[in-house]
Formats: structure tokens, C-alpha cells, sequence
């Protein structure tokens, strides 16, 4: 298939959080796996900023020179980041997860619904209770309105993070996750 001739918008998009033990998604299909708590984003503002793991590139010089050819080798892996603004409804809720409650998980401070029902992607399985360090996984959708098959999809399972509260009209929460998945587990579907 050709490349799409349609440019996607932030209207084509949704974004999913997951929390199930062993990772939320199939990194193969992009689906939910079983059993995973989610949580669509809704009232954001369309502006996730997506920078994927990768491996830094390191240039070997003589006596300060870079050569030519360059002497370029891979160094270690770096985690990517992800950030996005959403507006403020809710700070928590017993009975439903909310991207505030989401947002304290990731702290390690885990509130309401979320800190009741959700888990850490980090857990080597679901229900395990294994894990130090609270991740979640996240999923962006693109689909184009015109053409259901054209739809797009960024897979992520060991996402960390912070969240802050902004308040003005609206308030906002401004989210800023790490991306620790491996490079070549980032999985674009």
C-alpha cells in the first residue's frame, strides 16, 4: 500500500492509557490485552509530542577531528519522551480512573479508582505484584474520518511519568512521560 495521501490532524487522533502486568497491549496487534484496566483521554488539547527510544550515535575523532568518512558507532540507548496538556476534570474518583488519579499512579501515589484497580505494566505478569516502579501503556490511534481502513497506530507498554496541575480558564494537567520501552519495541502499527 502506497503511503497515505491524506494528512492526518489532531481530530484523527485518540489516546489510550493501560495498565495490566506484563504490559497492557499486544505489541504485535496494538490490541488491549485481557483483563487491562483502560482510560481514552477525552478534553485534551490535541497536542502530544512523541520522541521515540533510540540509541545514541557516537563519532569517533582523531586527536579532536572528525574523519572522513565520520568513524560513527551506536552507544547506549536512550528512553524517549511523550508529553500532552488535557483539560482539568476531576482530581479522583472512586468509582472511575481519572488522568489525575493516572497521573499520581506514575508518582508511586496511587489514588482513588487507579490506585485501587490498576496495575503496573512493570508486574512480570498480571496479578503478580512484582514491581518497584509504576509504568503504565499508552496507545495513539490516527484514523483517517473519510477511510476507516487508513487508521494508524503508536504502541507503547513502559511508559513513567509526572503529571502538573495548571489552574486558569481552563485548568489544565500537563502530562510528561518517559518512554522506556526498547527502541525496537516502540511498535508503530
Amino acid at each position: 500500500m502506497a503511503e497515505s495521501t491524506i494528512v492526518k490532524t489532531k481530530l484523527d487522533g485518540t489516546v489510550q492509557f493501560a495498565a495490566l502486568g506484563g504490559g497492557a497491549y499486544n505489541t504485535t496487534t496494538g490490541a488491549l490485552e485481557g483483563g487491562a484496566e483502560s482510560y481514552t483521554a477525552a478534553f485534551e488539547n490535541g497536542d502530544l509530542s512523541f520522541t521515540p527510544s533510540s540509541r545514541t550515535v557516537q563519532n569517533y575523532k582523531d586527536r579532536g577531528r572528525i574523519t572522513s568518512p565520520p568513524s560513527l558507532r551506536y552507544g547506549d540507548d536512550v528512553e524517549g519522551t511523550l508529553s500532552m496538556t488535557m483539560h482539568l476534570r476531576d482530581l479522583t474518583d472512586a468509582s472511575a480512573a481519572t488522568m489525575a488519579d493516572i497521573g499520581h499512579f506514575l508518582t508511586g501515589n496511587p489514588t482513588g479508582y487507579v490506585g485501587s484497580n490498576w496495575e503496573t505494566t512493570m508486574a512480570s505478569s498480571a496479578g503478580a505484584g512484582d514491581a518497584e516502579v509504576y509504568s503504565i501503556g499508552m496507545k495513539l490511534t490516527i484514523t483517517n474520518a473519510g477511510d476507516g481502513t487508513d487508521t494508524h497506530s503508536l504502541v507503547l507498554n513502559y511508559v513513567t511519568g509526572s503529571i502538573t496541575l495548571t489552574e486558569g480558564d481552563p485548568s489544565n494537567l500537563s502530562l510528561d512521560f518517559v518512554v522506556n520501552d526498547k527502541p525496537e519495541e516502540v511498535t508503530w502499527l
